[in-house]
């Protein structure tokens, strides 16, 4: 016989021996290993899968926002978070130059947001109102109904660690503007006139 003849005859003989009877240990190790990793892989697909559903349910109430440098998008706004201080009439005036307004938050996401990313500092937001005995707006006039209740007798209100808290209109804080992103405005529906 020749050289290669014999080469072949052990490689012949070696791969019957692993499919071969003498081994089936080996062959029902190799079925369990697969069957194992068959269902792993099933399983972390569906695992994988329910996290996207739920992201899904809640990705059209938080819209990503397109905003310009130097400002934050949350959902359907743009957030600007002013690193020097002024008073309250400063800070309303400086976000209406940026064609904004001092921050207005419309949901708990919104104002739970707010609250985690002006870390320990305190920002003006934009509610104010004429005296104690009168109710809290925004600053576009419309009445201030949030769940969270603002503490303190004066006339303007800043985000600090303890919630929402009233100022006199001169103290000095940090500020943060807010406007809707330009995703949002792309997105509105033009009014026709005729």
């Amino acid at each position: 016989m020749l050289n290669s003849e014999i080469t072949g005859k052990k490689l012949q003989g070696q791969c019957f021996r692993i499919v071969s009877a003498e081994s089936p240990v080996k062959l029902y190790c190799c079925y369990v290993l697969i069957a194992v990793l068959s269902i792993a892989v099933i399983a972390l697909s569906v695992a994988l899968s329910l996290p996207t559903r739920r992201q899904e349910q809640t990705s059209i109430k938080n819209i990503p926002a397109n905003c310009l440098r130097n400002w934050i998008g949350f959902g359907s706004k743009c957030f600007y978070f002013s690193e020097n201080t002024s008073n309250w009439t400063f800070s309303q005036n400086f976000c209406m130059e940026l064609e904004a307004h001092l921050a207005r938050f419309d949901s708990d996401e919104e104002l739970e947001f707010l609250n985690r990313y002006k870390g320990t500092f305190d920002y003006w937001i934009g509610l104010h109102r004429e005296s104690p005995e009168h109710p809290w707006m925004w600053t576009d006039n419309t009445e201030y109904y949030g769940p969270v209740l603002i503490g303190g007798v004066e006339e303007y209100a800043y985000l600090n660690n303890n919630g929402i808290s009233s100022a006199r209109v001169y103290a000095d804080r940090r500020w943060i503007c807010s406007k809707p992103s330009s995703y949002a405005l792309q997105c509105q529906i033009p009014l026709l006139s005729f």
